[in-house]
């Protein structure tokens, strides 16, 4: 009967011991996680900030030649040029929601980096 009680009273004392260091380097883990996604959500900002810059100056392009197209009388031009700076400029706002969806999930993930990681590192 005492060696169970003592078996018992050891597993109790040793417990929290040993659910320590794995609480730590889970901690560890969820930080280097938390920094990964920080890099790879950074990347996709970029990629989409230049997407949003070369479809807004596809936008800027087509506006011009539209304009140029009507200064010249060419109606029917104009129109279609029109039709496809519109649609360029469409093609630049949602590469710009994007990238701000990128922006938002970078920081949330620079958030849990600093917020969840483990002391002492």
């Amino acid at each position: 009967m005492k060696l169970i009680t003592i078996t018992a009273l050891a597993a109790l004392i040793a417990s929290p011991a040993l659910s320590d260091p794995i609480a730590r380097e889970q901690a560890k883990a969820d930080f280097h996680q938390a920094q990964a996604d920080a890099a790879r959500a950074q990347v996709q900002k970029e990629d989409a900030e230049a997407e949003a810059n070369s479809a807004a100056a596809d936008a800027a392009s087509a506006r011009l030649h539209a304009n140029a197209a009507e200064s010249a009388g060419a109606s029917q031009g104009a129109e279609i040029a029109q039709a496809e700076a519109d649609a360029a400029q469409a093609d630049a706002d949602k590469a710009q929601a994007r990238a701000d969806q990128a922006t938002a999930e970078r920081d949330a993930a620079l958030s849990r980096g600093r917020n969840g990681g483990p002391k002492g590192l």
